[in-house]
This record gives structure tokens, C-alpha cells and sequence, in this order.
């Protein structure tokens, strides 16, 4: 039922425990593909250390991340892709909640769990946009993703292969926001199910993350919305929610460029905001850029619902 994706670069350090989460899964996955986007630190050797005839290990050039997912979805041969980034987890039951959501909702085209952070010894739980255990269709998408950004995220989405194919795939020519863009396009085509269940770990101590990046624009996902907005590519009734998804983005992705120093990538947010007339959301972004960033470190943990010592 389950073809699962995995993009891999340079995560020789965490691949491994990757691959075993998911094939320690409840509910078994037809096939693991892992694409290795051009690596340079041996993640494909990890890979093929790990003895399992269900994983496919898929090698090409460096193409950035989004192509790795488009190569990895072409050739899965199941019904469903399930994604995973290459330094998380899932938990046990993951697929099983999955399947769960597809037997109840099988016309949606996107499906989502709920992840918890893992950092620095200590587990952190985003903000939900759903009281936990809910189970259902989201009713207003653009306002459910705004909840702290954690309704879908590239290692807790499922998607239906025929969806997949009519949406196109992930942006390949983006470098920030790709995945966000491709949620918002498969929400605009498709119902969206989600379960608000943790079954994932996102790993913020992995290597190489993409919020140490350097942007001299704004991010794909906030251009993205800008010409749905103004170029009357949305419902006027849907215009509203995407606005406040709009200003949660930008503030949450600039205030992770002010923490590590790229005040070219805020400028950037900023000056978007401004043309869009965000006038709350410039004022924020004004405040950020004079914040201590050892300030933005100690208050981002407050942003997420509660946080407790690491099990184990």
C-alpha cells in the first residue's frame, strides 16, 4: 500500500536510523526508495549496508531536494508515497495511522500526522492545529497550517499517487518552501486528511539543516502565495486564511534567518511584506532584526505547546 521516499544528502550520520524506522513500521512498507542526490559522504554506502530487499537505492546527480522526491515518486509502485527526510524518524505506528486515514477518507490526495522536535536532549510538541487524537478532513487549510506550521511537513505526508502526478511534483527550481508549495497546490486540487497523533521525529540536531542556509529573496512558498493572492488565483473567501498563513510564514521562517545571522533573507521577507501591504507583519519583522539572536534561541522554545526531558 506504502512506496516510501527518502531524498538523501550528506546525512551518512543519520540515514541509517532513518531506514530503520521505517522498516520497523506496524504496518510493513511495500518498498523504501531512497534517492542519494549526488552525497559526497558515503550516505550511499550506509544505505547499502543495510540489508532489506525492500529498499531501493536510486543514485543521480545533485538536483536539489525536490527532484530527488519527484525521481523517488515516478518510481514508486504503490498507490500511496509516504515521504521521510533522511536525519528523521518515524515512530512504530506511523503507516498504520496512515492507513487508518485512507481507509476513512479515500478520495483526499494528501494525508498528514502530527511530529514532535527532538533537540538538544529534550523533545518539544509543535503547536497543534487540531485537538490531539482528532481525526478527520481539514475544513480551511490555508488557516489550519497557519496553527504553528505543523498541520504537514515532508516526513509526516502521505500522498496519493494519482494526486502526485496530476499536482506535478515539488517545485525543483526552489530552494526554500518547496515542500509548503507543493502541500498548497495538492489542498487546492484535493481534500487534506489529517491524524493529530505524533507518529514522527524531526531531528533539529541532525546536520546541515536547511535553516542555516543563506536566501538574498524571499522564500518560494511566500512568492508562491504573493501571485495567488494578487493575481486572482484564489477564491476571494479563501483570501483571508492565506494571508494569515502568509505573515506566519514570514515571521517564523525570518525569525530562524535573524537566529543564525542572514539578514539578507529577513530584508528580503521584509520588503515582500511591505509590498503586500502586511503592515503587522513589517512591524514584527522591524522588531526582529534588532532582536539579540541568543534571545531568539531562548524564546524559540517557548514557540512549540510544551517540552519535556528526552525519554531514555
Amino acid at each position: 500500500m506504502f512506496s516510501v521516499v527518502i531524498p538523501l544528502y550528506n546525512k551518512a550520520p543519520h540515514i541509517a536510523a532513518t531506514l530503520r524506522s521505517a522498516l520497523a513500521q506496524s504496518l510493513a512498507p511495500d518498498e523504501i526508495i531512497v534517492v542519494d542526490d549526488g552525497s559526497t559522504d558515503g550516505s550511499g554506502q550506509v544505505v547499502e549496508l543495510v540489508a532489506d530487499s525492500r529498499i531501493v537505492l536510486v543514485r543521480q546527480e545533485n538536483a536539489g531536494v525536490s527532484a530527488a522526491r519527484n525521481a523517488g515518486a515516478q518510481l514508486a509502485r504503490s498507490a500511496h508515497i509516504a515521504f521521510l527526510d533522511a536525519d528523521d524518524q518515524w515512530m512504530p505506528e506511523h503507516l498504520a495511522t496512515l492507513r487508518r486515514l485512507i481507509d476513512a477518507f479515500p478520495d483526499a490526495g494528501l494525508y498528514s500526522t502530527l511530529y514532535e522536535i527532538h533537540l538538544e536532549q529534550r523533545v518539544f510538541f509543535p503547536r497543534s492545529a487540531y485537538p490531539h487524537g482528532f481525526m478527520g478532513i481539514v475544513d480551511d487549510f490555508y488557516r489550519r497550517m497557519a496553527v504553528g506550521l505543523s498541520l504537514v511537513n515532508s516526513t509526516t505526508a502521505c500522498v496519493a499517487k494519482a494526486a502526485f502526478l496530476e499536482t506535478g511534483g515539488f517545485p525543483v527550481a526552489m530552494k526554500r518552501g518547496e515542500d509548503l508549495v507543493f502541500w498548497m497546490k495538492l489542498a487546492r486540487c484535493w481534500r487534506v486528511a489529517h491524524a493529530a497523533v505524533n507518529t514522527a521525529v524531526y531531528n533539529r540536531d541532525a546536520i546541515n539543516r536547511s535553516n542555516a542556509f543563506r536566501e538574498r529573496q524571499a522564500p518560494g512558498s511566500l512568492l508562491y502565495m504573493q501571485a495567488l493572492i494578487l493575481n486572482g488565483g484564489m477564491p476571494p473567501g479563501e483570501i483571508e486564511s492565506a494571508l494569515k498563513l502568509f505573515d506566519s510564514i514570514g515571521f517564523f521562517t525570518a525569525a530562524g534567518m535573524r537566529e543564525t545571522g542572514d539578514f539578507e533573507g529577513l530584508a528580503a521577507i521584509r520588503a515582500l511584506a511591505w509590498r503586500m501591504n502586511r503592515v503587522w507583519l513589517v512591524a514584527r519583522l522591524a522588531l526582529l532584526s534588532v532582536a539579540p539572536s541568543r534571545l531568539l534561541t531562548f524564546l524559540r522554545q517557548f514557540r512549540h505547546r510544551r517540552a519535556q526531558a528526552r525519554p531514555g
